[in-house]
């Protein structure tokens, strides 16, 4: 009677621990499928990003070819677009960045409206008022987002505001520059003779930015690939960028003219071609290049 009992007991166990891995199983199972869902919505959102980011740079393209535009904030513009777009394809896409990346294409768009509109009298048509986007057009792209799983919800209205005050840089332009004693500046092309390098760009007016004191950061990489000037880093949540100088401005929503001189590591500069980058915090705004001799 009593290894009956025992026996019934062991049933009862086993039993049990079957229905309990039966439950770890299923859990497991749907844990998985969640997951791969998610990887899922994740790279169709991004697939939409790049696609939008075509889109526009076709566009651009169209209006360029038609006008016979050369070095022009268009042009300028086309390059930033074509710039996020291999930044897109190169990185693995994150709730996170998915998030920057929807509102870069928001931010170009806008610019993209802009000098659609400046450029109108060139085409002779309404065709570009057409491709305006509004408010109401970027609301109805922010819900379609990745859904719940990506907590966007709670954050549309905060995001559409940073983003429509983010700064621009435009018509960047960097030579190297002789500094006379007199501290006038004369601009140069010979290695040997350069005493630093001097980057201009305008910040464009924004009515939807607040006035105040605004910081860029401006970096100059040599040939060598090596970062002139202050080459200190600066890092925003997951972004870091090494800067050569730090440009700090009060900005009164209006266009505003910004010039910066980095000096050489050393005594003097290499020959050959350097690369010039603006940020708005981890953002690239504007980038251009010259060579030295």
């Amino acid at each position: 009677m009593e290894n009956e009992k025992n026996n019934n007991g062991i049933k009862i166990i086993t039993g049990i621990l079957a229905v309990l891995l039966v439950v770890a199983g299923a859990f497991a199972v749907k844990l998985y499928n969640q997951e791969k869902d998610t990887k899922a919505e994740l790279t169709k959102e991004k697939n939409l990003v790049i696609a939008n980011l075509r889109e526009m740079n076709d566009k651009y393209d169209v209006v360029i070819e038609e006008n016979n535009l050369k070095d022009t904030e268009l042009n300028e513009a086309r390059d930033r677009i074509q710039a996020l777009i291999d930044d897109i394809n190169e990185k693995e896409v994150t709730i996170t960045s998915l998030s920057r990346y929807r509102g870069e294409v928001f931010k170009l768009r806008k610019e993209r409206d802009f000098l659609f509109a400046q450029n109108d009298s060139l085409r002779g048509s309404n065709r570009l008022l057409a491709m305006r986007v509004d408010s109401t057009s970027y609301e109805l792209e922010v819900q379609r987002g990745v859904g719940d799983s990506l907590s966007l919800e709670n954050d549309k209205l905060a995001e559409r505001v940073e983003i429509g005050a983010a700064l621009a840089a435009n018509k960047l332009k960097a030579v190297g520059v002789i500094e006379r004693s007199s501290g006038k500046l004369v601009e140069n092309a010979r290695a040997r003779r350069v005493d630093k390098v001097r980057a201009c760009f305008t910040v464009p007016q924004n009515r939807l930015a607040e006035a105040g004191d605004r910081v860029l950061y401006v970096q100059v990489v040599d040939p060598s690939n090596n970062i002139l000037g202050a080459n200190e880093r600066v890092t925003f949540e997951e972004e870091t960028i090494t800067y050569s100088k730090v440009s700090k401005f009060y900005y009164e929503n209006t266009a505003l003219d910004i010039c910066e001189n980095i000096p050489p590591i050393g005594d003097s500069f290499e020959a050959g071609v350097y690369k010039v980058n603006v940020y708005d915090q981890a953002t690239l705004i504007a980038q251009t290049s010259f060579t030295l001799k």
